[in-house]
């Protein structure tokens, strides 16, 4: 637990495995698009940790289920339906806040979902865009675990559960933790790692992931197709891929009779994924539109 004076927590970096090129919408998930804080960072912090034999039986996890806590080991968290947990803490609206809470709607849960600043509403559209989400907890427990000056605590910010399994997530802007914070995340990276979760700390997104998302986002909502016109764009781009022939967003829309009404039925189906998009380049009327892979066949 003791550290050199030459150490230093040291800023976010890109997860590794990460590569350049293109991040087709329809086959990426939310782990493809964000900015991680770096494994160094996480063993500077779990040097702080007190990691001796039974730390998982000894470390406390407690969670609220409506005005009830409830407490235990953090091994058997497993065990335990978290999916009717409520928030840790309670969100407030004040004038002069320096942050931002709010509530989200999402559309793959049918409920809206608790965050406190801009960064963790990020996080929430991107889960729900990947529509793989059953269960998006804000946060879910108080982890009080044993590190550099004795019992310490810590709220992660989501717990994210879907067929896939279940992720961790704390969400911090880079070069915005201290020595503390890192400490904090390692301990809830080593308490996800025993049970068999993912973990991360988001630090950002993939330059234009986000404002790409973020126009997606705006069509998200149930549309009524009184024109019919969703099987056919996604017939014409099933044909044009079929014969190895890149479709454009604009040429796409100019299938129809009416294009400026066919563009909104588009991004429809890009937020749904049903067609997809390069998310790392500029989004716009050159952009080159896919069907997605499973529905091709």
């Amino acid at each position: 637990m003791k550290r050199t004076s030459g150490e230093r927590a040291v800023g976010s970096r890109v997860l590794e495995g990460q590569v350049a090129g293109p991040l087709w919408s329809d086959a990426c998930g939310w782990q493809d698009l964000a900015l991680f804080c770096g494994d160094a960072n996480l063993a500077f912090g779990r040097a702080m940790l007190n990691l001796d034999r039974g730390w998982s039986a000894r470390w406390r996890a407690t969670w609220k289920v409506g005005k009830v806590k409830r407490a235990g080991p953090v091994a058997g968290l497993n065990a335990v339906p978290l999916t009717g947990c409520v928030p840790w803490r309670g969100f407030t609206w004040r004038r002069g806040q320096y942050h931002r809470p709010g509530l989200e709607p999402v559309l793959s849960t049918g409920r809206q979902h608790a965050f406190e600043s801009h960064r963790e509403d990020q996080f929430i559209v991107m889960a729900d865009f990947m529509g793989e989400a059953e269960e998006i907890l804000s946060q879910p427990f108080l982890l009080k675990f044993e590190g550099e000056g004795g019992w310490r605590e810590h709220i992660p910010d989501f717990l994210l559960i879907s067929g896939r399994g279940r992720w961790l997530v704390d969400v911090r802007p880079e070069g915005r933790m201290d020595e503390d914070d890192v400490m904090k995340f390692a301990a809830s990276s080593e308490v996800a790692l025993a049970l068999g979760w993912g973990y991360a700390v988001v630090t950002g997104w993939r330059a234009l992931t986000w404002r790409n998302v973020d126009l997606l986002y705006s069509r998200r909502r149930p549309m009524q197709d009184r024109l019919g016109m969703m099987p056919r764009l996604l017939q014409t781009a099933r044909a044009a891929q079929a014969l190895s022939q890149p479709l454009t967003f604009r040429a796409l829309a100019d299938t129809c009779e009416f294009p400026a009404l066919a563009r909104p039925v588009i991004l429809h189906l890009l937020w749904h994924r049903q067609l997809g998009v390069d998310l790392a380049a500029p989004f716009g009327d050159g952009s080159v539109v896919r069907v997605a892979r499973e529905a091709v066949r």
